[in-house]
């Protein structure tokens, strides 16, 4: 009985998420930053910061190991990278997320310029 490893399906699909573990933890880890998003902008940001762990640190970790230099591409720098994906993605949308918030109400508080006497956007009288 000592010599069962589980079920093997199980160990493949664990096998399959091992990889995006360091992305789900910086994606998760980067919730502290996000103290104004609601419970809603907050699944969002972990969904986007997995998302990005997902695709985008693959294809960064393809380019730096095309050009890395010193024979093999070390696994550790992957993981590195993959949770700093992870984290900046989410953090990145964080930030997003708020500055639509404060514009929504006001599209043209981005804009202001004057024309003669004429005064427009800004968001301020």
């Amino acid at each position: 009985m000592a010599d069962n490893t589980g079920d093997p399906h199980l160990l493949a699909v664990l096998s399959k998420l091992a990889p995006m573990t360091p992305g789900v933890a910086g994606a998760v880890l980067s919730l502290a930053f996000g103290e104004k998003l609601t419970v809603r902008g907050k699944t969002i940001s972990v969904v986007i910061g997995l998302a990005s762990a997902l695709w985008i640190a693959p294809a960064v970790i393809a380019v730096l190991a095309v050009l890395w230099p010193w024979g093999k591409f070390p696994v550790e720098l992957g993981n590195a990278i993959t949770f700093l994906t992870g984290l900046l993605g989410m953090i990145a949308l964080a930030g997003f997320a708020q500055a639509v918030g404060k514009y929504a109400g006001d599209p043209l508080k981005l804009i202001k310029f004057e024309v003669g006497g004429l005064r427009i956007g800004g968001g301020e009288a």
